[in-house]
C-alpha cells in the first residue's frame, strides 16, 4: 500500500505514518529508567549500583492510574485505550492467590516496558482523533513501605485539526447513479474534527454500495491523510479500485435432505430477492437468507455464491441455495415462563406444529397452555384446603388455539397469520372466558421498521369469584361496580409501527426500540346493529406511545443506564353507548415491568370492592442503572461477569379518565435488584420500595415517613424489565 511520503496519514487498517514536519516529542524506555532511578534518590535512599538494578527489577503494585490534561476524552475512555491498570483490591488478590485462581484477580505489577507502549497508545489514540500535536508524558510516585506505585500520565492534547476536504479517487469509471450515490449522506464531512474511525467507516459505506451495486471485487488501495503543522486543516484521499461490474448468474436449489414431503422449488424462488440477470448485490443475498430462514420450515438456508477468478473473463456471479427442510410434523412439549401482565408466570403447554401445510410454506400450529401467574404469591395450602380454584391469590389462564402462518402476502417483506383461541383467565374474585378470532398483517418498511395490522373478534364474559358476597348482595351493588361483569363482542382493529435499533434482543446496552399502536373497537357491531340485532358492544379509541432508550457509560459496556417512557390515553367515542372497554384492554399499573413498588395491577383505579379495574390514562416511566461490578470475582461458584446490579427509579400512574391525570398523583418508586445472563435472557429479582405513594395521608406518603421494609414488594422474572 502507498502512502503519501511528505505529509503522512493512516493506511486503512488505522496505522500511524510518519508525518513529514510535524514534530513530536516520544517519551522513551531509557528515558523512563532514569526517571525511576531519579525518583529513587530524591526519596533519600543512598543504594549502590547494584541496589538500584534490584529495585528496578523489584515488583510495585500499581496503586492508582490518572490522567491529566485531557479535556477532550475522560479518564474511563483512556484507561480504555491502555492495557495498564490499577491493581484489583486486596481481597480480590486474597481470593485469587489463597482459595482460587478463578476467582478474584492477580495483582497488577509496575511493567516499565508496559508503560511506554500505553504511551505509544495514547499517542496513537490522539493523532486517530486528529491531535496531531499531541505530547504524553508520565510521572510516578514510589511508596517503599508497602510496595505500591502511582502512575499519572500527563498530556498535552494541542490543537485539533478539522477535516477540509475529502476526495475519492479510483471511481472515475463506475456507474454515474451508483457515483451519486456514494456522494450522499457520508460519514465524514468537511468541518467536522479528523476521527480515524470515521474514515473507517466511510470508505466501508462506499465499499458496501459497491458491493450492491455489481462491482463484487470492489477494494480500498489507500487512504491518505495529508495536513499542514502551519493550519489545524486535514485533507483526506481514498483510493479504491472498483473492478468490473458483475450480475447475477445461474441460481441453483440443493436440498440437503430428504424429510419426506416436498417443497415447490417456486417458495424459495419467491423468496430470494434477486434473479438472474440482474446486477450483483451483496446486500439482495443477504435479504434472501434472510427470507428463507424466516420462512420457518428450514433448519437452515444458505446461499453460495462464486465470484469468477482474475482469469476468468465471466462478469456473472451464479449462486447455490442450501436448504435443509425441518420435519413435516412435529410435537413439541413446552415450558412457558415469561412477564405477561408485568407479572412473572409459569406453566406448561403442548404444540403440534404441520409445516408447508397445503402447499405455500404456510404452518399451522395448534397449542393447549396453562399458566400460574405471580408464583410467588401463591398460597398453595389455602388454594389446596380451603377456596379452591376461587382463592385470589390463584391467578392464572388456560388457552386452547389454532394458528395459521402465511410467510408471504403479495412481498416477501408482508406475511400474514390467522387465529381461532379460547382463553379461561382469572384475576382476583373474577374470571372471564374469552372466545377470540384474530387476522393479522406484518409489513417490514426498513431493516429495523416494522408495521402489524391486526383485525380481532372477541366475545368475553366476565364472571365474579367473591365468596364475601352473595348474589343477592352483587345485585344490590352500585352500577360502578357491575359494568364489567356484562358480556361485551367487540370488533377491534389496531396498526402498530415499531422500529427496533437495538444492539441485542434478550440484553440491549446501545440503541433504542419505539413502539405506537392506536386501536379502534366498535365499528363492525355498529354495522351489524343496522341490521336490527342489538350486541353489547364499547366503541373506544385507544393510543398507546413506548419508547426505549439504552446507553452505555463505557466502552466495554460494563455500565448501562436504560429508559424507558410510556404513556396511554383511550377514550368512549359513541353518545349513548357507555359499555366500557372490556378489561383486558386497559391500562393497569404495577409489577415487574411497570412501577415496581407496587405488585402487578395494584397500583391504580379500583372498584367498590377494592379490585383493579384499570384505567383510560397512563404515564409511565423507568429509569435503570445497570452495572457489571463484580465480572472481577472470576467464575466460582457462579459466572460473574454475566452478573448484573440493578438501581431503578420508577414513576407513574393509572387513572379513570384522561382529565383525572394530576402531576401530584404520580407514584414514585425505587429499589434494586440482579440480573444473570442465561440463554433465553437474564433471570431477573427486583426489590421495590414505594418512595412516594400518593393514595397514602400526607404525613405518610413518603417512604421515610413509613416503617421501611413493611411495602416492599418483591419481582422474579425471565429477561429485563424493559
Amino acid at each position: 500500500m502507498q502512502h503519501h511520503n511528505s505529509t503522512g496519514g493512516y493506511d486503512c487498517r488505522g496505522t500511524y505514518i510518519n508525518c513529514g514536519e510535524m514534530v513530536t516529542t516520544p517519551y522513551t524506555i531509557s528515558r523512563l529508567f532514569v526517571t525511576v532511578i531519579t525518583l529513587l534518590f530524591m526519596l533519600g535512599n543512598s543504594v549502590t549500583a547494584g541496589d538500584i538494578y534490584v529495585y528496578a527489577e523489584d515488583e510495585f503494585i500499581i496503586r492508582n492510574v490518572q490522567f491529566t490534561g485531557n479535556t477532550t476524552f475522560s479518564d474511563t475512555r483512556l484507561l480504555d485505550v491502555i492495557e495498564t491498570e490499577r491493581s484489583p483490591s486486596r481481597f480480590m488478590n486474597w481470593l485469587h492467590t489463597r482459595v482460587s485462581s478463578r476467582l478474584g484477580r492477580p495483582a497488577n505489577y509496575f511493567d516499565v516496558f508496559q508503560v511506554g507502549e500505553d504511551m505509544n497508545r495514547l499517542k496513537n489514540y490522539y493523532e486517530g482523533n486528529g491531535f496531531f500535536n499531541i505530547s504524553v508524558d508520565t510521572s510516578l510516585t514510589i511508596s517503599f513501605d508497602n510496595r505500591r506505585v502511582r502512575l499519572v500520565f500527563s498530556i498535552q492534547e494541542g490543537e485539533r485539526w478539522i477535516v477540509q476536504n475529502i476526495e475519492y479517487a479510483g471511481l472515475a469509471e463506475i456507474d454515474s447513479l451508483v457515483l451519486q450515490e456514494i456522494y450522499e449522506k457520508p460519514e465524514i464531512e468537511a468541518g467536522t474534527p479528523y476521527q480515524i474511525e470515521l474514515v473507517e467507516q466511510e470508505y466501508q459505506r462506499i465499499l458496501n454500495i459497491l458491493y450492491n451495486n455489481g462491482y463484487a471485487k470492489a477494494a480500498i488501495t489507500d487512504v491518505q491523510v495529508q495536513y499542514s503543522l502551519r493550519e489545524p486543516e486535514a485533507f483526506v484521499v481514498m483510493i479504491f479500485e472498483p473492478g468490473n461490474r458483475f450480475s447475477f448468474g445461474d441460481i441453483q436449489i440443493h436440498f440437503e435432505e430428504d424429510r419426506g414431503y416436498r417443497i415447490h422449488p417456486g417458495i424459495i424462488y419467491r423468496m430470494l430477492e434477486y434473479d438472474a440477470g440482474q446486477i450483483y448485490s451483496l446486500a439482495g443475498r443477504t435479504r434472501s437468507e434472510r427470507n428463507l430462514n424466516r420462512l420457518g420450515i428450514f433448519e437452515s438456508a444458505k446461499i453460495d455464491i462464486r465470484i469468477p477468478s482474475s482469469d476468468d473473463t465471466s462478469r456473472v456471479v451464479p449462486s447455490t441455495v442450501n436448504v435443509r427442510p425441518r420435519a413435516k410434523h412435529e410435537i413439541t412439549p413446552e415450558i412457558l415462563v415469561n412477564d405477561e401482565n408485568n407479572a412473572f408466570n409459569i406453566g406448561i403447554g403442548i404444540g403440534y406444529s404441520n409445516r408447508n401445510f397445503l402447499g405455500g410454506a404456510r404452518t399451522l400450529t395448534l397449542r393447549n397452555r396453562s399458566r400460574i401467574q405471580s408464583v410467588q404469591e401463591l398460597q398453595l395450602v389455602r388454594v389446596l384446603n380451603e377456596n379452591g380454584w376461587r382463592d385470589p391469590s390463584l391467578l392464572g389462564a388456560i388457552d386452547i388455539g389454532v394458528e395459521v402462518i402465511q410467510p408471504y402476502i403479495f412481498t416477501t417483506r408482508t406475511s400474514g397469520r390467522w387465529g381461532v383461541s379460547y382463553m379461561l383467565e382469572k384475576h382476583p374474585y373474577v374470571q372471564y372466558t374469552l372466545l377470540r378470532n384474530r387476522i393479522g398483517i406484518n409489513h417490514q418498511f426498513a431493516t429495523t421498521t416494522y408495521g402489524i395490522l391486526e383485525w380481532t373478534l372477541e366475545r368475553i364474559s366476565p364472571r365474579a369469584l367473591d365468596d364475601r358476597i352473595s348474589p343477592d348482595e352483587i345485585d344490590q351493588q352500585l352500577p360502578r361496580d357491575r359494568r364489567f361483569e356484562e358480556p361485551q363482542l367487540n370488533s377491534i382493529i389496531a396498526f402498530t409501527l415499531q422500529r427496533d435499533r437495538t444492539n441485542d434482543v434478550f440484553s440491549p446496552t446501545q440503541g433504542f426500540f419505539h413502539s405506537g399502536t392506536i386501536e379502534e373497537g366498535g365499528l363492525l357491531p355498529v354495522l351489524i346493529s343496522y341490521l336490527g340485532d342489538h350486541l353489547p358492544y364499547s366503541q373506544y379509541v385507544k393510543t398507546t406511545l413506548t419508547g426505549r432508550w439504552y446507553f452505555p457509560m463505557d466502552t466495554r459496556h460494563n455500565h448501562v443506564i436504560g429508559l424507558k417512557l410510556k404513556g396511554g390515553y383511550a377514550t368512549l367515542y359513541a353518545k349513548g353507548n357507555d359499555t366500557p372497554v372490556p378489561l383486558h384492554r386497559r391500562f393497569f399499573g404495577g409489577g415487574s415491568g411497570s412501577v415496581r413498588g407496587w405488585k402487578s395491577r395494584q397500583l391504580g383505579p379500583v372498584d367498590d370492592r377494592n379490585r383493579p379495574i384499570g384505567g383510560m390514562a397512563t404515564i409511565e416511566g423507568n429509569i435503570e442503572s445497570r452495572i457489571n461490578i463484580l465480572r472481577n470475582l472470576g467464575e466460582v461458584p457462579i459466572d460473574f461477569r454475566k452478573l448484573w446490579l440493578v438501581l431503578f427509579l420508577d414513576f407513574g400512574n393509572v387513572w379513570e379518565h384522561g382529565s383525572d391525570v394530576r402531576f401530584e398523583e404520580i407514584a414514585l418508586a425505587t429499589g434494586f435488584g440482579i440480573r444473570y445472563n442465561t440463554l433465553i435472557g437474564p433471570i431477573r429479582i427486583d426489590f421495590g420500595f414505594k418512595l412516594y405513594d400518593p393514595d397514602q395521608q400526607a404525613n405518610r406518603q413518603w417512604l421515610f415517613n413509613r416503617p421501611f421494609f413493611k411495602d416492599m414488594a418483591f419481582h422474579f422474572g425471565i429477561g429485563h424489565a424493559f
